[in-house]
């Protein structure tokens, strides 16, 4: 991950190289509905930052998901002056949800008495 970011094109434009996957993969992923030369095409001029076209919020939610990069999202907090988050380890959102299964078994338990 690097420590600074040019700009949020250079975030996300990283964020696609960094993943090893095809842009045209990426492109296809974000934009479904149009024929891959034309994803290409939008995706590519989402990236530049003279082009006309841009990413929403969701598209770049979407597109850290599928990339498993989150460099738009480190971009984001060194322009608002965040800390930068660490990733929850899966074991973490394990215990969670067992604990949150358990409190309602036992909410669910408690009406049939």
């Amino acid at each position: 991950m690097k420590l600074f970011y040019d700009d949020e094109f250079d975030a996300i434009s990283r964020a696609i190289g960094e993943s090893g996957k095809p842009f045209k993969l990426v492109a296809a992923h974000l934009f479904p509905d149009m024929k891959p030369e034309s994803a290409y095409a939008r995706l590519k001029d989402c990236c530049n930052p003279t082009g006309e076209q841009r990413l929403t919020f969701g598209q770049v939610l979407r597109l850290m998901q599928f990339v498993g990069q989150y460099d738009p999202l480190m971009h984001a907090c060194d322009e608002t002056l965040h800390a930068r988050p660490d990733r929850k380890a899966p074991a973490d959102e394990a215990v969670a949800l067992v604990e949150a299964i358990d409190a309602a078994a036992g909410t669910t338990a408690s009406f049939g008495t």
